[in-house]
């Protein structure tokens, strides 16, 4: 299980996933876990997505983010971590 510190996070996740049209990072949310590599991988770059059109919202909003995206990072680190993935985790990383 993903552990989420505050409902904000997931609720987070939940709102790129659909905003992006990503069905396949939803269903993970949703689960609340990632069951396989390439879901994991999948998964990291969607989060890397999520950041990049976070930026876009905050300009357009002008709003931040930062608070609700460091929890998020710090929360699926160590579950990607905690899950066996953090090479996933690492390898979309490095290409980010």
């Amino acid at each position: 299980m993903i552990p989420y510190k505050i409902p904000e996070e997931k609720e987070t996740l939940l709102f790129y996933a659909k905003l992006l049209g990503d069905r396949k990072s939803e269903a993970i949310i949703v689960r609340n876990s990632i069951e396989n590599k390439q879901e994991a991988v999948h998964f990291a770059e969607f989060f890397w997505g999520m950041v990049r059109e976070s930026n876009k919202q905050d300009e357009i909003s002008g709003e931040s983010s930062e608070y609700i995206f460091e929890k998020l990072i710090i929360t699926l680190m160590g579950y990607f971590r905690s899950s066996g993935y953090e090479e996933e985790w690492e390898e979309v990383l490095n290409r980010n």
